[in-house]
Formats: C-alpha cells, structure tokens, sequence
C-alpha cells in the first residue's frame, strides 16, 4: 500500500515565494473557492486555424505526488511542442483540474481550457502537493469537474489525462467513475489513466476507467520519472524569448497589465530548458497574449488608431500618433530578428536532443503523455 504524507510541499524552489502573488493576480480557479473567477485570457494560438485539439490535465495533489508535480510544470511546454510537432495545424487547448478529497483544503479546483498556455504555465508552476493521509482520493468529483465544468468544443480532438497514486473514494455526490468514465466515451472524450507509483488497487481503477473511456493505461515511477535534458542552446533561447516578451505593449488596464507581469514572472522564474521550450512552441508566432499592441499590430487585428491612450502604459500616454507608430514598427523588427534567431537554435536544439535519446525513460510522465498523444492524434 502505498504512503500518503500530510502537509508535504514541493514545488521549484524559486517560485516558491510568488505562489500567493500569483494565486492572486491570475485568481483562475473556478471550483473550490466561493469567489467569482476572473475572465480567462482567449490567446490566439501561434498554429494555424486547423485541427482542434483540448487537453485537459486532472491531477491528484496530495503530498505524494510532490515529485510528479514538479516534473510537470517542468515539461508542460515540451508536451505542447510534441502536439504541435504531431500535428503543426493544430489549435491547442489545455486545461487543469487538481484533485484531493474530503476533509483537505479543496476537494477539486479548475482551470478552464484555454489557449493561453503562459496562464497555464502560471497555474501549473503554483501546484502545491499537500494534503491526503489516507489513501483513496476523489477520482469521481475529479471526472466530474473534467468532463461538466470543462467547455469542450464540439469538433476537437478531446483527449483526459487522469493521473494519480491512489484509488477513487466514491462519496455520493457525484456519478462514480464507472458512469462518468463511460459518459466521456459517448461524448468522445477519450480518458487516459496515468497511474504514479505501484499501488495495485488504483491500477485496477484506472485501467477500467480508460477502458471505459476510450483511452490507454500507463504506470509511471512514483516520482514521475521526468529527467530533463539541458542542451547549450538553452540559455540563449530564453533569452531572445524574454527579448521578445519586453517588446509587448499590453493595452488595458492595470489589471491586465499585473496579470501579463505574474505569467511572465513565473516563466522567468522556470528552468532555462523550459523557456526554450516555450520559445520553440511560440516559433514564429507574432503574438503570445491577446493585450499586446505590439502583436496585434504586427497581425493587423489591433491599430494605432484603435487604441486609447488610456488603454496604454503610464510612460506612453501622450504619445503622438506618429511617434506611437515608429516605435511598434521598431518593437515588431526587433521582435522579428529574434524569432529568426530562435528559429535556427530551436532546430539545432532539436538535433541535439535526437541524438541525445528520449527524457525519462520508460516511466516518465512526460514520455508517456507524448507516446500517447502521438498515437490518439494518428
């Protein structure tokens, strides 16, 4: 039987101390919490408009899964650039529900689908492990939560990844996961099962829920097995990608404004390895937020003359037009001198990690998301 710890926290070390300030500036969850959720960023993905894609993480959050946590919010950009690669037309969307049960802080919390995958980030790099003490967990309201509360579109691919140590405590208030896991199937919303550890119980659970659903059952170690491989390109690729996040202009109101600042503050507070994968999921996109004038003006959704000087940073106010103009076509130049740059990392970055072989290994959750996307997306 496997070994549940009270009041363990995990987490990477240097976005311990902006937990709480992100918890309240990006204030995204929707469950388990009796304040109203604030409006989700609608990011237009860096993909073209083709396949849909939602993906939708539910995890288990209790202390023993610290370590899987971790390697998660390390590799979450890895996993979208593989279903990018697996599919470069793709309109990706990702969504999280953590999971515990009765009696810890929460017994679910939600965050909706969304392009936005920097809010996602955000969200994912503020998992505490916490809570448990005995073993099964509320696998049924987690199911619930993922397949009621999460806005599916009707034409995407809708793949779950149900991952966890511990077996489903059925309470009563919700389907049990049986009905819930054949529910997904008739709506095709194929369930995969991720199972941490080796408690035998919880693999017989999650093998029948991904039977029932639709989808593949894996075990991985307890820890999640993630072993990522830093390359020398790294380094430099985080830093044209931080290059190209100074050049926004976020358009808005100074809640907007602090909102884009804590996404930006947890990417740059994340490992080297994981801002070059998120400046390779970007590529050539010209514009990663919704708000940014610089984006929308290199697109044409956004103009000088559609926006007010109100909506604008402090120091730009007054700015005539003309002015207002030359410095977006200087910020849209720059920005476009270290995409091309990053473009030429990222594909020998690629090489390097070919040859480097696989990350993980047969037990890490990231390898194990990947081979299963690749395969579901075929």
């Amino acid at each position: 039987m496997i070994t549940r710890q009270k009041l363990v926290t995990f987490g990477i070390p240097t976005l311990a101390t902006g937990t709480i300030v992100l918890a309240a500036l990006l204030s995204p969850w929707a469950g388990g919490s009796s304040e109203p959720a604030m409006p989700r960023p609608h990011v237009v993905d860096p993909g073209s408009q083709g396949t849909q894609i939602d993906v939708v993480f539910a995890v288990d959050t209790t202390g023993s899964m610290g370590g899987l946590i971790d390697g998660a919010k390390r590799t979450v950009w890895s996993i979208a650039n593989h279903i990018r690669k697996s599919d470069p037309n793709a309109t990706l969307r990702i969504g999280l529900v953590a999971y515990r049960d009765v009696g810890d802080d929460y017994i679910t919390k939600d965050f909706a689908l969304t392009t936005d995958l920097d809010a996602v980030f955000a969200e994912l790099s503020s998992f505490q492990a916490d809570g448990g003490g005995d073993v099964p967990e509320n696998v049924d309201a987690a199911l619930d939560v993922t397949l009621h509360k999460m806005k599916w579109r009707t034409g995407a691919k809708k793949l779950v990844f149900l991952v966890g140590d511990a077996p489903p405590a059925s309470r009563g208030d919700v389907p049990t996961f049986d009905v819930l896991a054949r529910k997904a199937g008739e709506k095709q919303i194929i369930i995969n099962t991720i199972r941490a550890g080796h408690d035998q119980e919880t693999a017989l659970a999650f093998k029948q829920i991904a039977s029932l659903g639709g989808g593949e059952f894996s075990s991985i170690q307890q820890d999640g097995g993630v072993q990522q491989i830093a390359t020398p390109y790294d380094q430099k690729m985080a830093e044209l990608s931080a290059k190209i996040d100074s050049t926004s202009i976020i358009a808005g109101d100074e809640g907007v404004r602090r909102r884009h600042a804590a996404k930006m503050g947890s990417v740059a507070a994340s490992p080297a390895a994981a801002q070059a994968d998120r400046a390779a999921y970007y590529g050539k996109a010209d514009k990663r937020a919704d708000d940014d004038l610089v984006g929308g003006y290199a697109t044409g959704t956004m103009s000088v003359d559609s926006v007010n000087d109100g909506q604008l940073p402090t120091d730009m106010r007054g700015m005539a037009k003309p002015a207002l103009k030359a410095e977006l076509d200087r910020r849209v130049a720059a920005r476009k001198e270290a995409q091309e740059e990053i473009g030429k990392l990222a594909k020998q970055r690629d090489e390097y990690l070919k040859a480097q072989g696989p990350a993980g290994g047969e037990g890490g959750f990231d390898v194990t998301v990947k081979a299963t996307v690749e395969k579901q997306l075929k």
